[in-house]
């Protein structure tokens, strides 16, 4: 970049997505919801409970400590300061983020002084290839909470060059990437044994300005898996396909080994909900997960491992697809299993009529792809089950189980209907005016309409009423 559009760059007013998409007040939010009856709620709205939340949490946290390895825990399912603190946990002193937005980072800001002024390190990445619009809002983070707190993408040598015209005032200290591999799911990412990873290589060897932390791999695709075995197995692959790609990054860019027995390693960072839940999986200490444990251990002598997820603090029907923990625990690790009980999103809905001559039954409900999402599931052709709720327990569609229960089987924009599966001698009868609670397909893509949660608590003495309400972050 010539010196006339750099200096464009840094002059140019600082978009601030905290300023531009203000927050609801969280003081009134409080006053007109903590305390109320679900039942009593406006619907369609998105409901958390914490309890099963911080149980999400804290089972990641207890297995990544017991395995080794680092974790970086994803915000952009839920995008609220309060789950955030639940994902990196009270005791952590290393505090990592991946963040898909620019708006997340900046939101972050306040939670991530806090965590150095308690004298935690800090780095949150921003989850997209870099691009040069992203570079001045990033920078301004970067001036405010020190050098190496912010780590970018990158998965071509054009970005390379970005960086290196990025002037030393407008991002202090050297500029933290990782490169972005690509492992079979096709969306960002270098490939291995590729000339532009070959290119990548050489561009950040050269380079003055950049410093790589390590290399990094999302695996998508392993929402296609089925069972415990099939996400180790996604789990291996993947972990065995970044530890190539460090080799091959490593002798492109001229790498030698150092004597030095305290030099920092390169971290790998690896994972998707499936395959990183899927690791509780080897605390089971069988003869099935051992070659797992091997290989993890192997490759994390050699490299700082580190895991990463998102979605696994709430968990969804898309999760439960893949069975990536067992529903029962085969040996004495029951924290492990997988079930309904560790969803902890819903969507609250209001039924606004009745259809008993449809050949089975149906009803209508005021929420549809606008609330739910249109996010399909690979278990079964609906878009949301409706829970047993306000009872404990009751007729539950389940794909992988008893197929009865209400789903919802169509929707539109604003519309949702509601479909009977299974013997009509089992029915639940639904009321107009009554009100459900939905498990989403996606809970990523169930909250970005609603600018808060509302919160209960399932392990209180009343797990229907309302004890919070988290504000949720907007922007790009």
């Amino acid at each position: 970049m010539a010196d006339s559009q750099q200096h464009d760059v840094d002059d140019q007013p600082v978009f601030h997505a905290p300023t531009f998409y203000p927050s609801s007040s969280i003081a009134a939010l409080r006053k007109h919801y903590v305390g109320r009856a679900l039942k009593d709620v406006q619907a369609p709205a998105v409901v958390i409970d914490a309890a099963t939340a911080r149980r999400n949490c804290q089972l990641m946290l207890d297995t990544t400590r017991k395995l080794g390895v680092g974790f970086r825990p994803h915000v952009k399912t839920h995008k609220t300061t309060e789950l955030t603190k639940l994902q990196v946990g009270e005791d952590t002193r290393d505090v990592k983020l991946v963040a898909s937005t620019v708006s997340e980072i900046e939101h972050l800001v306040p939670y991530l002084q806090e965590c150095r002024e308690d004298g935690k390190s800090i780095n949150v990445i921003y989850g997209l290839p870099v691009s040069a619009s992203s570079i001045p809002r990033l920078a301004k983070v970067v001036r405010e909470l020190g050098e190496n707190t912010v780590s970018l993408f990158v998965d071509h040598k054009v970005q390379v060059s970005l960086l290196d015209s990025v002037a030393d005032d407008t991002w202090p200290g050297k500029i933290s990437v990782f490169v972005k591999v690509d492992v079979g799911y096709h969306r960002a990412g270098v490939a291995v044994g590729s000339g532009q990873l070959a290119d990548l290589a050489y561009a950040l060897n050269a380079s003055q300005r950049v410093k790589v932390t390590g290399l990094y791999a999302h695996m998508g695709h392993s929402y296609a898996v089925s069972s415990p075995a099939e996400a180790l197995k996604a789990f291996s692959g993947e972990l065995q396909g970044l530890e190539e790609a460090a080799i091959e990054f490593l002798k492109c860019a001229g790498a030698v080994t150092s004597r030095n027995p305290d030099a920092p390693k390169m971290v790998l960072s690896l994972g998707a909900t499936p395959t990183t839940t899927s690791t509780q999986n080897i605390l089971d200490d069988s003869e099935s997960t051992k070659e797992y444990r091997e290989l993890l251990e192997r490759v994390n002598r050699s490299f700082d491992v580190e895991l990463h997820a998102g979605v696994y603090a709430v968990l969804d029907m898309q999760q439960l697809a893949t069975r990536a923990r067992p529903a029962h625990a085969a040996s004495e690790s029951a924290g492990s299993m997988l079930s309904f009980a560790d969803l902890g999103l819903r969507t609250l809905v209001e039924v606004t009529s009745t259809y008993d001559d449809r050949g089975k039954p149906e009803a209508m409900m005021a929420a549809g792809s606008i609330v739910l999402g249109r996010e399909p599931c690979k278990s079964y052709d609906g878009w949301g089950v409706v829970s047993p709720w306000p009872a404990k327990q009751g007729h539950v569609y389940d794909p992988e189980g008893e197929r009865t229960g209400w789903m919802v089987g169509r929707i539109s924009q604003e519309h949702g209907v509601l479909t009977w599966e299974g013997p009509v001698d089992k029915l639940r009868r639904l009321q107009i005016g009554e009100k459900l609670m939905i498990y989403p397909n996606h809970a990523c893509m169930n909250g970005p309409n609603f600018a808060w949660y509302l919160i209960v608590d399932s392990d209180s003495d009343d797990p229907d009423k309302v004890v919070d309400v988290w504000v949720r972050w907007r922007g790009w």
